[in-house]
């Protein structure tokens, strides 16, 4: 063999390792489908995507992955350059905004209804005296749980004890500036009725946590 031909066979050796190299390292990207998963499941509990919409979403992306690995297609071809991006695409598909907004309208109600409810059973009776100072902490605690599950998603029982105690304050000022005479008296029933618009939604929850662990 030659000079020549010893360089041209070095050169086209050379060439097809820096091919090899180029594509292994286009293909190997890090993405595996437990790490897409994770990228999803992180990006809708930010959005703020109930328990059990969330599961049924990951389920469904899971089972297309699935599919696409049994087609030769890896996850990087499913979810293309930017996974957060694909992953807020599927959230607005599959929950939108309107859905959400209705789900944590119903929400409010309910958050006031449970603690209106806590209320009767802590002081026996079937009758609650409502005064400014209460109105004032049931208002900004339901509005600090929606904004923390619009955005974090679900609170859970200790986040509702860290948001009760910050809006201790407002009751506080409120009672300081209005007073804390009764302005009306709520009956049981009527405590239930706040109940009403979110327990589908609650129920759902429930459900949804439940199965989770037998699901693994």
């Amino acid at each position: 063999m030659t000079y020549g031909t010893k360089n041209e066979a070095a050169a086209d050796a050379a060439t097809a390792n820096a091919t090899a190299t180029g594509a292994a390292a286009i293909g190997d990207t890090g993405l595996t489908r437990e790490r897409v998963l994770a990228i999803c499941r992180s990006n809708w509990e930010y959005r703020g995507i109930d328990d059990a919409s969330l599961r049924e979403m990951l389920g469904e992306f899971s089972h297309h992955l699935e599919e696409a690995a049994a087609a030769g297609r890896t996850p990087q071809d499913v979810v293309g350059p930017d996974v957060k991006a694909f992953a807020a695409s599927w959230a607005r598909a599959h929950t939108p905004l309107p859905l959400r907004v209705l789900r944590m309208g119903a929400l409010i109600p309910f958050v006031v209804g449970s603690l209106l409810l806590l209320t009767h059973l802590i002081d026996r009776t079937l009758t609650l005296s409502i005064e400014a100072p209460r109105i004032a902490f049931y208002g900004a605690l339901a509005a600090g749980t929606v904004t923390w599950e619009m955005r974090r998603g679900n609170l859970g029982f200790r986040g509702w004890i860290l948001i009760g105690l910050a809006v201790l304050p407002v009751a506080a000022l409120t009672g300081w500036l209005i007073g804390d005479d009764p302005l009306f008296h709520l009956p049981l029933w009527g405590t239930l009725l706040f109940l009403l618009p979110g327990l589908p939604y609650a129920i759902k929850d429930i459900r949804a946590r439940k199965s989770e662990p037998s699901e693994g």
